[in-house]
């Protein structure tokens, strides 16, 4: 049995074209179907019925002190992945959900490979920190291209 490499950094997982600082859905739901759909033909997914169902939503962190709950993670881990695959979004006016009226602004879509059980920790913790931030929350919504944005979490997550 061969060894398993260790998860790459974040920036060679999260790709500029993956990368959406307009998202354009009115609610949670289009702005998953959003996130998801340049996937469909990603090489990294092997299986893009399974990895579309195996998406589970997660808690949202929230800035402290801040009425908006920042960010939205939505991850799986499955088989339908050959590696690790991130999709992320912004919303700049923040999208409400129908339970709290709450808005959030930061999208984000990870699917890790059933045998990644550390990465998969890893991965979430990072990005989770990272919202939690108040200034790279800042940076983050005021990220104007891609690869600004993916720097920020990169720098985030190695703090």
């Amino acid at each position: 049995m061969s060894e398993r490499q260790p998860m790459k950094t974040l920036s060679e997982s999260l790709l500029p074209k993956d990368t959406h600082l307009l998202l354009k859905g009115s609610n949670p739901g289009d702005i998953l179907e959003e996130l998801l759909l340049p996937l469909r033909h990603d090489s990294r997914v092997r299986d893009w019925e399974i990895f579309r169902s195996s998406l589970v939503p997660s808690p949202s962190a929230a800035t402290p002190g801040d009425d908006s709950c920042i960010m939205s993670l939505h991850h799986c881990r499955t088989d339908s992945v050959s590696s690790l695959v991130l999709a992320a979004g912004k919303s700049q006016s923040g999208i409400a959900t129908s339970e709290t009226g709450i808005k959030t602004h930061l999208y984000f879509v990870a699917g890790i490979p059933s045998a990644l059980n550390t990465e998969y920790l890893r991965v979430l913790g990072a990005i989770s920190r990272v919202c939690r931030d108040p200034d790279s929350i800042t940076e983050l919504l005021s990220a104007t291209n891609p690869v600004d944005f993916i720097s920020i979490l990169e720098k985030g997550c190695s703090r």
